[in-house]
């Protein structure tokens, strides 16, 4: 077996000291060695063995902290998102924009990491790192559309990326190398799906069953993948996420090596974590009836007290150094509430709100 993809040309041991941590790509000819069998990755240049590393990407080995830490993260965002996430308003959104910074940072770094790579721990706290940034910016009035949209789109991601793992080899078959027509099909297509889950949330006459899909979508492959990693640690779905996501030169050798071949009880839990999704996002839409944006909520409070009687002879104005701290304070927390609910940001009575 012979050919040629993207790779990382590197040295030709992976213990070299003077190999950076990450490096850019070019290209490499995998196939197997002639006399031992095992397969190998070549610099086509210059015909040298490319070094090879552990594509643990992050999980560790066994029952170690990153597993773990994973678990916890999967499940604490999971199943709340699962069955209360159209009720999570600010929380959801930042959600949303949360993974998908953790995914882009996590698929970039994995695929750029030299054979020596970062420890698994490190790459943990960084990923997680990223989405806490994320996180935040959604919670705010700035992020909100983004957060929305980025629920529908990594909704359609999820649903796309658990379609491919029901078969031991992804859906759609790769190729000896990993990276031939199939793979690109593969990507293609949970492409597709991403864009279509944005794309509902854009809808505006279906806003609010995009918004419930996401939310039951997201929660669903978290919880899928809490599950499994307590049932199978690095052996289930992890192995066919780094197995889709994961094309790095420096692992090419144990991600084709290992492949993805899920149990029964793996792709039993991929599969259900499907099915449920209708059912979830129906059953959101039945208990939550109110919108999912809280602003209009916030502006019936607002317009209540602009409404208040009010006595005749208005209050004194506060005055001194004293007063102008405490007329500074007001002005700064009344600018805080509004990023925070948007009334700050208010051009109509009649703003969106699904």
């Amino acid at each position: 077996m012979v050919s040629t993809v993207l790779a990382i040309p590197l040295s030709d041991t992976p213990s070299s000291t003077n190999s950076p941590h990450l490096q850019s790509r070019d290209r490499y000819i995998l196939k197997n060695d002639t006399f031992t069998g095992k397969l190998r990755a070549f610099n086509p240049t210059t015909l040298q063995p490319v070094a090879q590393g552990p594509a643990t990407d992050g999980s560790g080995e066994g029952l170690g902290a990153p597993v773990i830490i994973w678990m916890v993260f999967t499940l604490l965002v999971g199943v709340p998102l699962s069955l209360v996430g159209f009720r999570g308003w600010r929380i959801s959104t930042g959600v949303g924009i949360g993974l998908v910074i953790a995914v882009a940072s996590w698929a970039s770094l994995i695929n750029t990491m030299s054979a020596t790579g970062i420890p698994d721990i490190f790459l943990t706290i960084i990923v997680l790192g990223f989405f806490l940034v994320g996180f935040i910016l959604g919670c705010f009035e700035f992020g909100r559309i983004a957060g929305i949209v980025a629920l529908g789109a990594m909704g359609g991601m999820s649903f796309g990326v658990r379609v491919m793992l029901l078969r031991s080899g992804l859906l759609i078959p790769v190729g000896d190398d990993g990276s031939g027509t199939g793979y690109a099909l593969t990507w293609v297509l949970i492409a597709v799906f991403g864009v279509l889950g944005g794309l509902w949330i854009a809808w505006a006459q279906y806003r609010r069953s995009g918004i419930l899909f996401g939310c039951a979508a997201n929660g669903t492959f978290l919880t899928a993948l809490g599950v499994d990693l307590i049932l199978h640690k690095q052996a289930g779905m992890g192995s066919g996420l780094i197995f889709l996501f994961d094309r790095n030169s420096s692992h090419i050798v144990d991600v084709m090596t290992k492949g993805y071949k899920p149990t029964m009880a793996t792709q039993i839990i991929v599969g259900v974590s499907l099915g449920v999704i209708p059912v979830l996002a129906f059953a959101q839409h039945r208990i939550f009836k109110a919108p999912f944006d809280r602003r209009k909520l916030n502006d019936q409070d607002a317009d209540a007290a602009l409404n208040a009687p009010i006595d005749d002879e208005p209050p004194p104005s506060p005055r001194g150094k004293s007063g102008g701290l405490l007329m500074r304070h007001r002005l700064h927390g009344s600018a805080i509430s509004g990023l925070w609910d948007g009334i700050l940001f208010k051009t109509s009575p009649n703003r969106f709100s699904v």
